[in-house]
């Protein structure tokens, strides 16, 4: 951000958002981390026979949180940032609403973290398309 862009309001707006953004994905994929097998476990079941699949998923995606948040965060490689992020938050209501088809788990059990999911994609959406610098992803 430059000095002159400093003073407006909307360019310190997309600074913080896209700031507090990035923080919010690495503190989760490293909260992940501090609990993986917690995590292995509620990503991997329910899966059926493509546990062993969830199983490595949930090894990956808090990587991928972890370092999209963090060059979301720094505002650097914008274009690899919303790859690793739009990646990772798609595929966890994509994740969740296969378990209801793959083992029948009730689809009102899946609905609201699906749900909370999806919240996190809108605000990636906005984040992607307003706070990257297209010039320099």
């Amino acid at each position: 951000m430059s000095t002159a862009d400093s003073h407006s309001s909307a360019a310190v707006s997309v600074l913080l958002v896209r700031t507090f953004f990035g923080l919010s994905l690495l503190f989760i994929g490293l909260a992940h981390y501090m609990t993986i097998r917690d995590f292995v476990t509620m990503v991997s079941e329910g899966l059926g026979p493509l546990e062993g699949l969830g199983t490595m998923w949930a090894y990956i995606l808090p990587g991928l949180l972890v370092c999209g948040g963090v060059l979301y965060a720094l505002g650097m490689y914008a274009a690899t940032a919303t790859w690793l992020t739009g990646i990772a938050l798609g595929s966890i209501p994509a994740g969740l609403l296969l378990k209801p088809i793959m083992t029948g788990v009730p689809l009102t059990q899946a609905m609201p973290p699906a749900v909370n999911a999806l919240v996190w994609v809108v605000v990636y959406l906005l984040v992607s398309k307003y706070c990257t610098n297209r010039a320099g992803g």
